[in-house]
């Protein structure tokens, strides 16, 4: 079978990560279609194509597995299940809570979990302001969810002692940083550039500790 171009850079790319390439590969195929198939009554996302969904959504989720800390990782405004399903593809062992206010992306997170096999994801129904599940997670991910002073507030109570938080942002985010610093001074962090291969744009990783 005859793929294209931005099939073999996922292929590429996914070999750095697991050993059955084809078959997650595979999976993960099924789940950009399975997004575009539910967009219209879930409106999950604004990118189009699955050329376009490969690039902007799988492999620009799959650029920060390699910073994910510990087993359980927690998914804040996971929406069409962005970081969390690409990665728990990749990352089997790990247990991933996608936590979003908006019931329509929760019933298709429900969906695509009995429709993908992913046992590893669990899909929770709640503002990350409420969700009381305290010092339980080694990770917090979230991708343009909020500033990272609302990020931090927001989901420190969730997270392990020494767990760490990983917000996906574009451009290197200078005004984010510094009010940051100013709100919560003492806090330790650093910002790595990703690397997602076929994107043309800047995307960088703050990783925020919890000393």
């Amino acid at each position: 079978m005859q793929i294209s171009p931005h099939q073999k850079i996922l292929l590429e790319a996914l070999s750095n990560y697991v050993d059955d390439v084809e078959e997650v590969g595979e999976r993960l195929l099924n789940f950009c279609i399975l997004i575009e198939k539910s967009n219209k009554l879930h409106n999950l996302t604004s990118v189009k194509g699955l050329d376009d969904m490969i690039i902007k959504h799988l492999l620009d989720s799959l650029s920060i597995k390699n910073l994910l800390i510990g087993k359980k990782i927690l998914d804040i405004g996971s929406g069409a299940g962005l970081p969390s399903i690409p990665l728990a593809f990749v990352c089997p062992a790990k247990n991933f809570f996608l936590l979003d206010s908006n019931n329509k992306k929760i019933i298709f997170l429900n969906h695509a979990k009995i429709n993908l096999s992913l046992e590893n994801i669990r899909p929770i129904h709640e503002r990350i302001e409420n969700y009381k599940n305290e010092k339980n997670f080694d990770t917090v991910v979230c991708r343009s969810y909020a500033s990272l002073s609302t990020i931090y507030s927001n989901s420190k109570k969730n997270l392990k002692d020494k767990g760490i938080i990983i917000a996906m942002k574009g451009k290197y985010p200078y005004k984010e940083i510094t009010e940051f610093e100013a709100l919560h001074s003492g806090i330790s962090f650093n910002v790595k550039k990703l690397n997602v291969p076929g994107l043309k744009a800047e995307r960088h990783a703050v990783i925020i500790n919890k000393n």
